[in-house]
């Protein structure tokens, strides 16, 4: 795992392309009589943090991370930034949000979007554990652990939790509005509300499947395009001291354009590594 930020994790194909940080220190003035002021130093402005990821459907659903990146941020988390390795950078807010989308399909949905995440650090004692002790002891605090990150099997099964409930929900409003303890015109408008949250669940899974699908096809290719690449890299390991350019060019090019399908047929497969997704 490249990172963690509360829920979201960075990881495979999902990790930042780019990742900028910004950190810097504030100086009080303090005035002097016929001469020029004397600084002081007063504090730590907060760290600003700055990630750049792909999102496409061939290893996620980019309007999911998406949407769940913004209810972060119009919800105010603060969150854990958590690096592959354990170390905790620190909590942030997500300060901003700018989606670029670079492929869609025939009905308007993301298929391919560059995202950009703004990080604020929040010092707020409350909302964090108190690292600062750690540096006047030598016994450092407990890393707080990486919150579990859901996986695409757990989604799966709250949104068909939700479409199950809202049914419930559906047939308890038509009872009552039977028994007359309903109105008819508010009952069919809450009924009408619940079947289109349930569309909306049902839809989802739809599309988590069909993309885990996608990925599981394409992954079954790479056994075969590994046995090609090792086939013609064997092919180049036998050739001592040829002096023919055009077996030398051939072989080279059939290994380059193996090498480029091995790219192709591999990246599900680290993505379901990556993201302990491959049993789905």
């Amino acid at each position: 795992m490249f990172a963690q930020l509360g829920n979201h994790i960075f990881d495979g194909l999902k990790a930042p392309a780019s990742l900028s940080s910004s950190e810097a220190v504030q100086f009080g003035q303090v005035a002097r009589i016929n001469g020029k002021p004397a600084i002081q130093p007063t504090g730590s402005e907060l760290a600003e943090l700055s990630l750049t990821a792909v999102f496409a459907d061939d290893f996620c659903d980019p309007q999911a991370e998406i949407d769940a990146l913004r209810r972060s941020m119009e919800e105010f988390e603060v969150l854990p930034y958590i690096m592959g390795d354990g170390r905790i950078v620190g909590h942030f807010v997500i300060t901003s949000l700018e989606v670029g989308t670079l492929r869609c399909d025939a009905n308007g949905r993301v298929k391919m979007a560059s995202v950009t995440i703004g990080l604020l650090e929040n010092t707020d004692t409350s909302e964090q554990p108190n690292t600062g002790l750690a540096l006047a002891s030598n016994t450092p605090l407990p890393e707080v652990p990486a919150t579990a990150v859901p996986t695409e099997a757990s989604s799966m099964t709250e949104e068909l939790g939700r479409a199950t409930t809202n049914v419930s929900g559906i047939k308890r409003l038509l009872a009552s509005i039977r028994s007359k303890t309903t109105g008819f015109k508010s009952g069919v408008r809450d009924i009408r509300q619940l079947a289109d949250d349930t569309q909306t669940a049902y839809a989802t899974v739809q599309t988590k499947l069909a993309a885990a699908d996608k990925l599981v096809t394409r992954a079954s290719s790479l056994p075969t395009s590994l046995d090609d690449a090792i086939g013609y890299a064997e092919n180049l390991a036998r050739l001592d001291y040829t002096a023919d350019m055009t077996v030398l060019e051939m072989n080279v090019e059939q290994l380059s354009r193996s090498a480029e399908q091995v790219s192709a047929d591999a990246a599900p497969v680290v993505c379901f590594v990556a993201t302990k997704e491959g049993g789905i």
